[in-house]
């Protein structure tokens, strides 16, 4: 399992089951020698994802072909909570 770190913000929200989601998230980069242009995730509902927001995700990658990274989010955190700001 290869497991990454992304920093992106959600762009769409896709309602899969009771239980998970998928969520695309803006992004402009490289993997395995393919340019991507967004990164699709698949992702438990209780992670409280919301859209417009950006997040530091660990992620296991499952495919990275026509120009989309798919994955499934293992941990996530919203970057804003990542420092203080006082």
């Amino acid at each position: 399992m290869k497991t990454v770190i992304i920093v992106s913000k959600c762009s769409r929200i896709i309602k899969l089951n009771s239980t998970e989601d998928w969520f695309e998230f803006h992004f402009k980069g490289v993997c395995a020698g393919e340019a991507l242009r967004k990164v699709r995730l698949k992702g438990r509902k209780d992670f409280n994802i919301r859209l417009g927001e950006e997040y530091l995700m660990f992620v296991s990658l499952i495919s990275c072909a026509g120009g989309v990274f798919t994955g499934e989010i293992l941990k996530l955190k919203a970057l804003a909570e990542c420092w203080d700001r006082s």
